[in-house]
């Protein structure tokens, strides 16, 4: 009888030093995941106000160029007394200069917009690396729930679950997707229910 005790003692702590490490485990994922989600936001936020600016700064440029040597084309075309073209002349250095600064801006805009591509470009790989993210977060998040059959006693563990439950509803629900693509993956078939977990 003693060391059915001493063998259930053992297996108990066991057990709430498993919970213990799937709580820490947990509660770093969520810090992760609360982190991320606010970068990628705001790379997001950030990467399409920038783009829209560019483009339009773009469109300016190219707009403005394209006047300025087609004005340099029909001065050229045109001219046929000295004095015109004298003042001809002033004129079409000046459309020069013009057309060489315009294309100068053109260049640092195109460079810019190529910038701004490939940090889209990054904030889609950050946001694959977040739904990873929230992956293994929603499977630690059931591993806590089995552990402590939905009903945890730490207020921290509750706060966990219903932050969980939440989500989970938020993916399971037309409205709650918002467009957004969902997470997939075997922890995503799991849905935290009255009854348990699926």
């Amino acid at each position: 009888m003693r060391t059915r005790l001493d063998r259930v003692s053992a297996e108990l702590v066991q057990a709430e030093t498993t919970l213990g490490q799937c709580r820490g485990r947990v509660l770093d994922r969520d810090q992760e995941v609360t982190r991320l989600r606010a970068e990628l936001a705001e790379a997001r936020r950030s990467a399409a106000r920038a783009l829209v600016a560019q483009a339009t700064d773009a469109a300016g440029v190219r707009d403005r160029l394209a006047a300025a040597s087609g004005e340099l084309s029909e001065l050229r075309r045109n001219w046929s007394a000295v004095v015109e073209a004298r003042a001809a002349t002033a004129k079409v250095t000046g459309l020069r200069q013009q057309v060489a600064t315009l294309q100068g801006q053109y260049a640092q805009l195109s460079a810019r917009y190529q910038e701004l591509s490939e940090a889209a470009e990054l904030a889609a790989t950050e946001r694959q690396h977040l739904q990873g993210v929230v992956r293994q977060w929603d499977t630690l998040c059931k591993r806590l729930y089995k552990a402590t059959g939905g009903q945890p006693a730490a207020a921290v563990d509750k706060d966990i679950l219903a932050t969980w439950t939440r989500f989970r509803q938020a993916v399971a629900t037309p409205t709650g997707n918002r467009g957004r693509a969902p997470v997939t993956g075997q922890a995503t078939r799991q849905v935290a229910t009255a009854g348990g977990v699926r």
